[in-house]
């Protein structure tokens, strides 16, 4: 059996990869619900005012980077919620009229053209089982309204999937005030997990079975 590194990784660091991340067909559904997400928000609250401590978050497996994609072995659950609270996160800035924070946020969820400051694709390839709509919600221009239908697809499932967990995000930052919509983001931006990167499909396989 292959040795594994894991390497501490703040998550700051792993929204700002080079490489865009992909969850393989193997995987399966995004799972979260509410629970989870009120968990993590109340997990990242506590450890806003803690100094030099921050919340680790597990570990993350990946099958090391192919043709600019990275593929989620474990985490896929995990990098999906962050995304989701990351976008109710930019709509309070943008609500409290941060603009420059708005960006910066943004930088985060989506690829940024440097040149005309367009997105160029989310930093996440996410399940097919919301896809659609995890991309139409990272989409800088999104007014916070969900379609039924995208692309002449219909969506409402994926919309069902993945709204409750937003509108929980959005609730919980809704009362933020600038100063505390920082701090939220520097308590998760801080947040780290044990990264742990595979070399091929074979072993990414070996090991989701094994953790799964």
């Amino acid at each position: 059996m292959p040795m594994f590194n894991p390497v501490p990784t703040r998550l700051e660091d792993i929204f700002n990869s080079p490489s865009q991340f992909a969850i393989p067909v193997y995987q399966r559904e995004y799972k979260w619900g509410k629970e989870e997400a009120l968990e993590l928000i109340e997990d990242l609250q506590s450890y806003v005012d803690v100094a030099n401590e921050n919340l680790f978050l597990g570990n993350l497996i990946f099958e090391k980077a192919r043709n600019q994609k990275t593929f989620v072995v474990d985490g896929q659950q995990r990098l999906t919620t962050v995304l989701l609270l990351l976008i109710a996160c930019r709509m309070r800035a943008k609500d409290l009229g941060l603009t420059k924070l708005e960006s910066r946020i943004q930088e985060k969820i989506t690829f940024m053209d440097s040149t005309t400051g367009e997105s160029l694709g989310c930093r996440l390839i996410a399940s097919e089982s919301v896809r659609e709509v995890f991309e139409h919600m990272a989409n800088f221009s999104w007014n916070g309204t969900f379609p039924n239908v995208l692309g002449k697809k219909l969506v409402k499932r994926k919309v069902n999937k993945v709204k409750p967990i937003y509108d929980s995000f959005l609730k919980a930052v809704s009362e933020f005030d600038p100063a505390e919509l920082s701090k939220f983001l520097g308590a998760l931006y801080n947040s780290y997990v044990a990264r742990i990167e595979v070399d091929s499909e074979v072993e990414a396989l070996s090991i989701f079975e094994r953790t799964n």
